[in-house]
Parts: structure tokens; sequence; C-alpha cells
């Protein structure tokens, strides 16, 4: 019996000792807390030395006010001595009475002042190199007054280094580490919270433009099936049909032009009264066939026939049979039968797009396109926000596990103490 109640007693003591459960809200009150007594030693040396600071800036003040009010035991010196003397008095009081102004410490956080222990070194180097030229002159007039002035920044120099020695405390930073941590913890939830705030809304942002979209495309498919899209295409494969039927005889008119291009050329350094025109039909032969009110081209064709026939343009036997030959196809009736044809295709042509853009689908399908433009503009920006915001949120959330693990191991560390931390 009493072997079975050993064993019980021995479970219960190995029974691991539970974590202590604190809320992210109150962990820094209760840090602060714990850490008092550790603390309260360092708050007094601090409060002693910043108290030793004080006076020694009221004694520096002292001793400034008296070197600025000291007479000249020899008044004899020169005038222009007297003056430069002055103006270096003058450069190291307002030098020194700038310095004494920042040794004026009404903030005590433990953050701040380990900062102005490194701003101290700062500012009292600044200070010595600053007036080195100005305090080696005032040596010759009064030595006692800056020699005084002298022993206040060393004994200032001696208390910064106290101070930080007090600071550095092994305890004292690491609980203000670990407040520091807290603080961190505390600004990435927030973070975190903010930020699923935005994901949310950028995703709302998403959602809505993807069912614009939707929208947009049901709409277009609804039209795609209207009377008026349907007349539309019609009018389109109208103005194909016709347009095909053209090209055809217009594909003789370019090749006759192709054929007739070496003897044209040639003809155009001879004619000088034709060579405009004979260039601008080797160019643009139907615009300029279609614009040739007089049709002079037949004239020129004529006059190419017969100084083709008389050997006049230094033609191959070949190149200028096949010329003669596609002369005698542009005849009068073939060239005025072509007019007529292309004349009937610009004005069924013209009255078929007129009929087009009173349909009114060009300018639907232009006004859809926009609107499926700035959607998809909308949509490309917001997917890009949620993935970035997306990646935001996992980086921020393995930052938060992580200073949430420090801070536990940190207070273990300095108070052997398990806490677990409730975010």
């Amino acid at each position: 019996m009493l072997e079975f109640l050993k064993k019980i007693f021995q479970n219960e003591e190995q029974e691991p000792k539970k974590a202590r459960e604190i809320s992210l809200q109150s962990m820094e009150e209760w840090l602060n807390e714990k850490s008092k007594p550790l603390m309260d030693g360092v708050r007094q040396q601090t409060e002693e030395v910043l108290m030793k600071v004080n006076e020694e800036i009221q004694r520096a003040r002292i001793n400034v006010e008296t070197l600025e009010n000291a007479k000249l035991q020899n008044q004899n010196i020169p005038f222009k001595a007297k003056q430069y003397m002055e103006g270096n008095r003058k450069a190291y009081i307002r030098a020194v009475n700038s310095f004494l102004g920042h040794m004026e410490i009404n903030n005590k956080d433990y953050f701040y002042l380990t900062d102005f222990c490194r701003q101290f070194e700062e500012l009292i180097n600044d200070l010595n190199k600053g007036t080195f030229r100005s305090y080696t002159i005032l040596q010759e007039f009064f030595a006692n007054e800056t020699n005084r002035i002298a022993q206040n920044l060393k004994n200032f120099d001696n208390l910064f280094k106290e101070l930080k020695s007090v600071l550095n405390d092994s305890n004292a930073v690491a609980v203000n580490k670990a407040r520091e941590k807290v603080q961190n913890l505390k600004a990435k939830t927030k973070q975190k919270i903010n930020m699923g705030i935005d994901l949310k809304n950028a995703e709302a942002d998403l959602k809505l433009a993807s069912g614009e979209k939707d929208s947009v495309m049901a709409e277009i498919e609804r039209f795609s099936k209207s009377e008026q899209h349907n007349n539309f295409l019609k009018l389109n494969e109208e103005k194909k049909s016709k347009s095909i039927n053209f090209y055809n005889d217009e594909d003789q008119i370019l090749q006759s032009f192709s054929v007739l291009e070496r003897a044209l050329r040639k003809y155009s350094h001879i004619a000088f009264e034709h060579e405009e025109i004979v260039l601008d039909y080797l160019k643009h032969p139907v615009e300029t066939l279609a614009d040739d009110k007089n049709l002079v081209i037949l004239e020129i064709l004529k006059n190419l026939e017969k100084m083709l026939q008389e050997n006049k343009l230094q033609v191959d036997d070949r190149k200028k049979e096949k010329s003669i030959e596609e002369i005698k196809k542009l005849d009068k009736e073939f060239i005025q039968q072509f007019l007529k044809k292309y004349f009937s295709f610009k004005a069924e042509t013209e009255e078929i797009d007129n009929k087009i853009k009173l349909s009114g689908v060009p300018e639907k399908f232009r006004n859809f396109n926009k609107q499926l433009e700035d959607i998809n503009l909308r949509i490309e920006k917001n997917s890009e926000e949620v993935n970035r915001l997306k990646n935001e949120a996992v980086k921020i959330e393995n930052s938060i596990a992580n200073l949430k693990n420090d801070v536990e191991n940190s207070v273990n560390d300095i108070f052997d103490e398990e806490v677990m931390v409730v975010i």
C-alpha cells in the first residue's frame, strides 16, 4: 500500500508545470510589474546620475556667466587684440551654451537614455573640435575661467559613462529588450489586422470587377443574337461580296500597269508633258485612273504603242510585244467599263458603310471593348494586390510567430518562468 502511494506522489511530481497564459495586451504591464524589483535599482541609480547631470549644468552655467563677465587683468593690450579676444569669447560661450541646452534631459525612458548616451559622444566631440581654437585663444586671457568650464565638460563625460554603465546592467538590458519585443509584437498584430482588412477589400474589389466583366460578357452575347447585330453582319457580308467581285476587275488593271511599267517609265523620260501623270499611274494605277477625268491615259497609251512599234524606247522584243498586247486590252471601252464598275462599287460600299454606321453596332462594340479594357485593367491590378497582400500576410504571420516565441523565451530566461502569450 505504501509503495502504491509513493508511485502516485511521484507521478504527480513529474507532471509538467503548465505555462502561465498572458494576453498580449497585458504582457507589457505584467513584464513591468514582474521586473520592478530588478529595475528599481537601475531606476534609482539612473535618477542619481541625472540629478548629478542637472547639478553640473547649473555649475557650468555659472562658470560660463563668470567667463562672460570676466575683465582683462591687463587693460593695455592693443584694441585689435581685444576685438579678437571678444569674438572668440562670444563664439566659445555660444557653443558651450548650446551644448548645455542639449544636456537638459526630461525624458527618462530607458531606450531614450540609451540612445542619448550614444548621442552624447557625438555632442562632446563636436564641441571639442568646434571650440578648440577659441578655447586655446581664451586660455591666454582667461585661463582660470576656461579651465573651470573644461572641468565641467570632463565631469559630463564621466557622468554619461556612469549612466551608460548603469543602463548596460544585464538584467535591465534583458528586460528592456523583452519589452521592446512585446511592443514589436503588438505592432505586428495590429499590422496583421489592418492587412486583413486591406485583403478583404481587395478581394471584394476583385469579385466586383469579375462580376462586372461577367455582366458585360453576357450583354455582348445577348447583343450578338439581336436583330440589330444580324443586320450588321449581313451588311458586312454584302460589302465583302462586292469587294471580292470588284477586286477581280481591279486586279486586271494592276496587272496591266505592272506589265507596262518598264515601257511607261522610259516613256516618262521622253514625254515631259505626261511625266507627272505617268509616274502617278505607276504608283497608284486605279486611283489615278479614277481621277483622270479627261482620260489622258488613252493618249499616253496610244503614244506609247507608237514608240514601241518604232523601237524608240529601247525595250527588248519580248517585253515590247507583251506591252503592245497589254495596250490593246486597255482600249477606251475597257477603261470606261472599269470606271463604271469602280464608281458603282465606291457608291455601293459608301452606302453600306453609312448603313453600318447608322446601325450603331460598331459604336456599341467600341463601348463594349472600352468597358472590358477598363475592367480587365482593374482585375489585373486587384489580382496583383490580392497576391501581394497574401504574401505579406504569410510573412507577418511568420514574424508574429517568431516574435511570440522570442518573448516567451526571454521571460523564461529572465524570470525562470514559463509563459504563453495569447494573441
